[in-house]
């Protein structure tokens, strides 16, 4: 029996129905609003006769934008997070995700079957156990709980709540049915599939034709097998923090135009800033990266979490994020023994048969990833400065400065502006202020 709960919280009630009307509506003098009255009017058996052709022969076919009229919001608890990072990777989908900072032993942690039936699986619950034992005392001697966390696991429980369109709940459907994904990430899509099919029986049925993969926006991949191209890109220009790749241009940037832009908020200007482009290659924890790919209007292409395993191996150290309050503390010595422990596990687990992706949740948080990252110019003021406040989390505050850094250099105009948010809005918009802003005004 399955240890999550999903439940569908929101979608019309005649959400099939209006998907359909829409798509009719694009070929019928009639509006699609008639088109709802009149099929609405038909008896069930009819109107549903009727429906599913039309999605046969539209969205069946393909043609996603039928798919994009109707939304589906779930709520998933007690699920690994595991299961939320994947959830996460699609860029049309939306989410409120419980923060890890709000972890406790008494939600626990998942283990797949494989594991707890296995001669190891003891083992696994006494190891797992431990985490939670360091974030309860790291917490109480008062390390802040966002660093606390970080040697929590991919197993351990949290809830999210997920929006998201038809099309885009196609596209997921279809990602956690490839190797290397996690089981229960499959349950829970299935679930949340089951669940919109009883509302909406014949938008998710399989056609035949349905959608190929190019017919999707390509999502960023955390559990494939093997990301070669990131890899090799890894091999020749990874390093310690974030180092921009390359940026592109066809227009002058200049001073005055972002003044336009930003300062006068000229909507027309920061959409001509959507075509400037900057590449970042930037390592990163578990932790992070969730926070990360959240960030939808960044493009990512994630290394594999295999691939970053089994480099963790070789390179202990080199892929351990220690966050600098644990660093400084009484705590250095456990956190680096409980994240190798970690690591030595998932291989332990690996090699008595345990698949990799059964085994790849006791990976800690900690466990250092690379995250290749495309931002726009529009990005470069907007969610730079969201990074850069010094509210936000610490890690990704680093990394930003740091993008914000190489934007400068890469062009001057942006000095104004790659900066923390009230820069942008004028005045800090957060409950507790830095007075950053009045430092620097002018």
């Amino acid at each position: 029996m399955a240890e999550f709960k999903v439940k569908l919280i929101g979608n019309p009630q005649n959400a099939q129905t209006m998907a359909v009307a829409a798509a009719l509506g694009c070929f019928e003098e009639k509006s699609a609003s008639q088109i709802v009255d009149e099929l609405s009017a038909l008896p069930e058996g009819e109107r549903l006769k009727k429906e599913k052709a039309v999605l046969k022969n539209s969205f069946g076919r393909g043609h996603g934008s039928v798919g994009d009229q109707v939304h589906f919001t779930f709520n998933v608890e007690d699920l690994p997070r595991a299961a939320t990072l994947l959830l996460c990777l699609p860029e049309y989908l939306e989410h409120l995700q419980q923060s890890l900072r709000r972890a406790k032993a008494s939600r626990g942690f998942y283990l797949p079957e494989a594991i707890k039936s296995s001669v190891l699986g003891e083992k696994a619950k006494s190891l797992l156990s431990q985490t939670f034992d360091f974030y309860d005392r790291a917490c109480a001697a008062g390390i802040p709980a966002e660093d606390a966390r970080f040697p929590l696991t991919l197993y351990t429980k949290t809830t999210i709540t997920s929006t998201g369109n038809a099309r885009e709940f196609c596209h997921i459907s279809s990602m956690v049915h490839r190797p290397g994904v996690p089981a229960v990430a499959t349950q829970v899509v299935d679930e949340m599939i089951s669940q919109a099919s009883k509302v909406t029986p014949y938008l998710f049925e399989d056609f035949g034709f349905n959608y190929e993969v190019l017919s999707w926006y390509p999502s960023s991949q955390l559990f494939a097998p093997v990301n070669l191209t990131l890899n090799q890109l890894i091999k020749t220009k990874g390093g310690a923090t974030a180092s921009l790749l390359g940026w592109m241009s066809s227009f002058e940037v200049t001073p005055e135009l972002l003044e336009r832009a930003v300062g006068e908020k000229d909507e027309t200007e920061l959409a001509n800033l959507k075509h400037l482009h900057f590449e970042f290659l930037v390592p990163m924890s578990l932790a992070c990266f969730h926070q990360a790919t959240r960030q939808r209007t960044w493009n990512h292409s994630i290394e594999s979490v295999y691939d970053a395993a089994e480099d963790a191996l070789l390179h202990p150290e080199e892929r351990m994020v220690l966050p600098p309050s644990i660093r400084n503390s009484a705590f250095a010595s456990e956190y680096k023994e409980l994240h190798l422990s970690l690591l030595n596990f998932y291989k332990e687990l690996t090699e008595r048969g345990i698949p990799k992706s059964e085994a790849v949740g006791v990976l800690p948080h900690s466990l250092k990833i690379y995250d290749w990252i495309h931002v726009n110019g529009w990005n470069a003021i907007h969610s730079i400065g969201k990074r850069t406040c010094t509210e936000a989390q610490w890690e990704i505050r680093l990394i930003a400065r740091k993008m914000a850094k190489d934007i400068k250099e890469a062009i001057p105009a942006f000095q104004k502006w790659a900066e923390p948010q009230c820069i942008t809005y004028g005045k800090c918009p957060e409950i507790k202020d830095c007075g950053y802003y009045k430092k620097n005004k002018d």
